[in-house]
């Protein structure tokens, strides 16, 4: 059972970073085509952007852990 919700925990939170991480992605894109121009900006906001949906990754692969420990 401990495998299990280790299993489902740190997946769950894996697939809703990747969702999240493809949207800011298509999103920049859309965004580049609008205004070719600014993309410099753009690109450090993508950086910025797809960083905190990584760290929402991370947070899920230790809380999965903790589930696992306790």
């Amino acid at each position: 059972m401990d495998s299990l919700a280790f299993g489902l925990t740190y997946a769950i939170s894996a697939f809703a970073a990747a969702i999240g991480a493809g949207m800011v992605g298509a999103a920049a894109l859309n965004a580049a085509g609008r205004n070719p121009e600014k993309i410099g900006e753009i690109r450090g906001l993508t950086i910025l952007a797809v960083s905190f949906v990584d760290a929402l990754a991370i947070i899920g692969f230790v809380v999965a852990i903790l589930v696992k420990v306790m």
